[in-house]
């Protein structure tokens, strides 16, 4: 039972986190998710039955297809909330009174429930447009205005702090509290005992916390022992579990759980974790409100932000019953957490589990358990992304992964209906031991020709001596502290540039051109301390069509693409973070392979945010951009500089026109996503001995001699195992 402002849930579909087991009362394993901090990994990795979560979804409060018996139809009417009052989802309207010229006079608040019956709250209230609202059980309305700034014509502002109402069901004001400017309420909740909890925030000193509302007064009791969510891009709801206090997080970098809360003692239970569930929250909509039931089940309230439509959705997590492809890798979100649980929902044999050990945990300690896995003959159906990547090269050359092509054969998929990098991720000749099926991640940079002395496109040496004889201060990438920078130099050399022997198993990193290399590294670092200093170079601009800066605009420009350098110059470079591959140990290769040739099908193709790895579908994305710019339309796209203390400036406006998706440009575009290529995976663990011995040449603990010297010995080691 609460209320709270209606906040966007920012469905980087973070649902990254953390869940707990325990024991029903029947005795049936509860599996609750992925916790964030688990000590044992193995509980994710060793489990032999899996459960995921099931969603029941009703769709209510679907205004657009009734508009004229709506508070849509008003003019001037604005959706406030959506919350559960008295066991029924309502939704809280400000509906307005207006005179004979069509002028305010006052507003009436009302609810809405979902057959469409109409109550009112409140009748003629002066309340201003800006506001949040909640009934309590007994029908008391509580009214919060949060703090604003209004900045005046002359350039001055003035401050507001919040302001919390509560009125009686006569209408009567019970109380107006003020507080002070950056106290902020992000959300209010009832106890089945009356008891009323807040979410407040304090913008001025950074924090948010739990607190308790005194019903009578409005005065306000924090409890810093209870563990809110911090960050900017985080959000907290709180719901009631019978007599308990619920709390669901929603967070970006920890993960989204629902645990319960001791409101006294500050303590939390994880009940529910999204981490290691195929669950994918509704796009578009705002998370109202929430509440657990008796089966442990899960009810969200969720709405558009102008109350249009709204759905109703029931969690609960059940035993899998059909036959488990288990997907085991890190970060397993946005498109591809979109796709499993559209397989998951079309298929009658498999059903997709995640496991991915979420950003709470140790990462290298799951990827160890899992190359022991495979080793000893088990471990997942499939793999995915960068978890694996210190052990790819290895499971290559040992037959560890399944070689697709047969099953791509017998699918009728051909490797020419795609672009080249999403079969070249992890490949061994003529084996394909992996698929890259969503937007390809590419990395690539360029820079002014005045920078490197000329047009011509620069291999290493070229670069490393351009920019090691500027006199000026810069830093090549913004960004790019030193030790990523130097990951930038050498991530595209199969050789590491000559120093590495991988046929006579031994290397060399005292030559001069290794202490070039970290000498620009920790010269163009782009650190705190360096504050505004120019940058050398820039990212290619990939992610459009008519974003993509061509050669002949380049040339205009004065600008050389100078990376990523391979070998053999410069090409885009993919990364592996998307990539999927099919354990050889897998009991169930059929259906691991039949849940890749989904993805690489046009349905979900066609839901691909980005570029689209299917030729097909490309052809389609691109019409799509060209129809943005029908009937002379431009798209106008804002430029802006980070500032240290995280504000933005704007610096300026670039306008896009058809000008910039001509033929032309698309067939360099194709061109340049053919060029596209993965960088060569048997050195990542090379680069990550590498970069381990550079740090003290950067915190400047030892000369780039001693530094050379260690990494040889490091990297000698590492070859004289693999032998």
């Amino acid at each position: 039972m609460k209320k709270i402002c209606p906040m966007t849930v920012l469905l980087l579909f973070c649902i990254l986190l953390a869940g707990c087991g325990g024991q029903k009362d029947n005795g049936e394993s509860a599996w609750r998710g992925v916790q964030a901090g688990m000590e044992d990994l193995s509980a994710i990795t060793e489990r032999t039955e899996y459960y995921d979560i099931v969603v029941e979804s009703e769709a209510i409060f679907q205004w657009e297809q009734r508009k004229e018996e709506s508070p849509l139809a008003m003019s001037k009417a604005a959706f406030i909330c959506m919350q559960f009052y008295r066991g029924e989802p309502v939704q809280l309207w400000r509906e307005p009174n207006l005179g004979p010229y069509g002028e305010l006079l006052s507003w009436d608040i009302c609810f809405y429930r979902p057959d469409g019956s109409r109550e009112a709250i409140l009748q003629g209230t002066g309340s201003p447009y800006n506001g949040c609202g909640y009934l309590d059980q007994e029908g008391n309305f509580y009214w919060w205005e949060n703090s604003t700034v209004r900045t005046y014509s002359d350039g001055k502002t003035e401050k507001t702090g919040t302001s919390l109402k509560k009125y009686a069901p006569s209408g009567e004001l019970l109380f107006d509290r003020q507080y002070d400017y950056g106290y902020d309420i992000e959300d209010l909740c009832e106890k089945a005992d009356g008891r009323i909890y807040l979410i407040v925030g304090n913008r001025e000193q950074g924090y948010r916390r739990l607190a308790e509302l005194e019903p009578a007064t409005g005065l306000v009791a924090e409890q810093t022992s209870v563990q809110m969510v911090t960050g900017d891009m985080d959000s907290q709801r709180l719901g009631v579990w019978g007599e308990k206090l619920v709390s669901f997080k929603l967070q970006t970098l920890l993960g989204s759980e629902v645990v319960v809360i001791d409101g006294d003692d500050g303590s939390e239970a994880c009940l529910l974790s999204f981490t290691g569930t195929s669950y994918l929250m509704p796009v578009h909509y705002e998370m109202h409100d929430f509440r657990v039931l008796d089966d442990e089940s899960v009810e969200i309230l969720w709405a558009f932000s102008d109350g249009s439509k709204s759905l109703q959705e029931r969690l609960r997590m059940t035993k899998v019953e059909k036959t488990p492809i288990v997907l085991r890798g890190v970060n397993i979100e946005g498109w591809l957490a979109g796709q499993i649980n559209g397989f998951n929902r079309q298929s009658e044999k498999y059903h997709v589990i995640v496991e991915d050990c979420g950003r709470g945990n140790d990462r290298e300690d799951f990827a160890r358990l899992t190359s022991i896995q495979i080793a000893s003959g088990k471990g997942p159906d499939i793999l995915y992304g960068s978890l694996m990547e210190d052990y790819i090269t290895g499971m290559i050359e040992k037959g560890a992964l399944e070689d697709l092509r047969p099953y791509m054969e017998r699918s009728g998929i051909s490797e020419e209906d795609y672009f080249p990098y999403t079969f070249s991720i992890w490949r061994d000749e003529d084996r394909i031991c992996g698929v890259s099926p969503a937007s390809p991640s590419l990395e690539g940079y360029c820079m002014d020709s005045s920078v490197l002395g000329g047009t011509q496109e620069p291999d290493i040496e070229a670069l490393v001596n351009a920019l090691l004889s500027r006199r000026e201060d810069a830093v090549f990438l913004k960004g790019y502290d030193s030790m990523k920078l130097l990951g930038l130099l050498l991530e595209g050399s199969d050789t590491v540039w000559g120093m590495v022997d991988w046929e006579s198993g031994s290397c060399d990193f005292s030559g001069e051109l290794f202490t070039k290399i970290l000498d620009v590294a920790k010269r163009y670092g782009d650190s705190a301390g360096k504050g505004k200093l120019s940058c050398l170079a820039e990212e290619w601009d990939v992610g459009k069509v008519y974003s993509f800066e061509d050669r002949a605009e380049r040339e205009k420009n004065d600008k050389v693409i100078c990376g990523v350098l391979f070998d053999d110059g410069c090409h885009p470079a993919v990364m592996s973070c998307s990539a999927l591959a099919v354990n050889a140990n897998s009991p169930n290769k059929e259906g691991a392979w039949e849940f890749i040739a989904f993805l690489l099908g046009d349905e979900a193709q066609s839901a691909v945010s980005g570029v689209p790895a299917a030729r097909r579908t490309f052809d389609t994305w691109v019409r799509g951009q060209k129809e943005e710019f029908e009937d002379g339309k431009e798209i106008k796209m804002l430029l802006g500089e980070s500032l240290a203390d995280g504000s933005t400036v704007i610096t300026g406006m670039i306008v896009y026109t058809e000008a910039d998706i001509t033929e032309e440009i698309i067939e360099e575009y194709i061109r340049m996503l053919e060029d596209a290529r993965p960088c060569p995976p048997r050195t990542v663990p090379v680069l990550a001995l590498i970069k381990e011995e550079a740090s003290d040449y950067f915190n400047g603990s030892k000369s780039a001699a001693e530094a050379a010297g260690l990494v040889t010995n490091r990297v000698q080691t590492y070859l004289d195992e693999r032998q």
